[in-house]
């Protein structure tokens, strides 16, 4: 069964920088949909599904911790990542994302952190179920 692509909401205000990141996710095989505020990421995550989150933290208007916020209240099964050009955040800023990166870390950080992120996602039943008897019955793995 081939795995299907992540989609991964991109949300920077920073132009360069949102650009700079669906170049790198498309490249890496994930779908990727972008906002250049909170505003309009908050109605792009009310309608698409939506797998993972990459946030900026300083935004106008509306910063990436209260974005964060709003969205694990609509749906906390969606991972969020805060990123931040500004040394580390207060833990108050950080309690609703489910980690945190530097924007001057590496591509290779972000990627590897992100899908650290979604196979730490909670997976239907059924899937962990067909995972379980490939396993006992094929001896294979997931992807």
């Amino acid at each position: 069964m081939p795995r299907q692509k992540a989609t991964i909401l991109c949300i920077d205000d920073h132009l360069n920088g949102l650009i700079g990141r669906k170049m790198l996710l498309e490249e890496n095989g994930y779908e990727v949909l972008e906002a250049t505020g909170g505003p309009e990421g908050l109605k792009l995550f009310l309608s698409h599904a939506v797998d993972a989150v990459v946030l900026d933290y300083q935004m106008p208007g509306m910063n990436g911790d209260v974005v964060a916020a709003k969205m694990k209240r609509i749906n906390s099964q969606v991972p969020i990542m805060l990123l931040s050009a500004y040394g580390p955040l207060p833990e108050s800023k950080l309690k609703s994302v489910d980690t945190f990166l530097s924007k001057s870390q590496g591509s290779t950080t972000l990627l590897s952190t992100l899908h650290e992120l979604l196979d730490s996602r909670p997976r239907p039943f059924f899937y962990r179920w067909l995972d379980g008897w490939k396993i006992r019955n094929l001896g294979q793995h997931r992807d």
